[in-house]
């Protein structure tokens, strides 16, 4: 067998790699989405992926605020999926933060400890834990997701 030299290298890139594409940011979103809004802790992906397009940008959070504040759900015509969050959920699922049970993702006590440590620490994820909180375990449950996702697709 000939061996060849292959030349390589890496170069250094002026622009950091945005937080939606670190699978650890999105983890930390996933325990506190499990937390904050999920009952029993647990939560299908596709609510997942509603909360991870509501938490990208501020005028997504304000948006969703305004639906709730004024009950127009209509105004809801669709939500982004995030190819990253699959990703950040097989992460999770090997470290043991999640599991995947019957279609649902549900935090474990390791997932748990990690959540408990980010919402101790008042300077992370400061914007999503207030929005977060402000939606709570009520205004969204899987059967709001199942619906709204079958207006959406008729």
């Amino acid at each position: 067998m000939d061996n060849k030299i292959i030349k390589g290298g890496f170069r250094q890139r002026n622009v950091p790699l945005s937080p939606d594409y670190r699978p650890l940011y999105k983890i930390g979103l996933i325990t506190l989405i499990l937390q904050y809004v999920c009952r029993g802790n647990k939560s299908s992906l596709n609510k997942l992926h509603f909360f991870i397009w509501a938490m990208k940008s501020e005028k997504n959070m304000a948006f969703i605020r305004m639906v709730f504040m004024t009950e127009d759900l209509s105004k809801v015509v669709s939500w982004g999926v995030e190819p990253a969050l699959n990703k950040a959920l097989n992460y999770a699922i090997a470290e043991g933060i999640i599991l995947l049970d019957n279609n649902r993702y549900t935090l474990t006590s390791k997932g748990q400890l990690i959540n408990k440590l980010i919402r101790a620490d008042k300077s992370l994820l400061v914007r999503e834990k207030i929005f977060l909180s402000y939606i709570g375990k009520q205004k969204v449950t899987e059967d709001f997701i199942t619906t709204l996702t079958e207006r959406i697709s008729n």
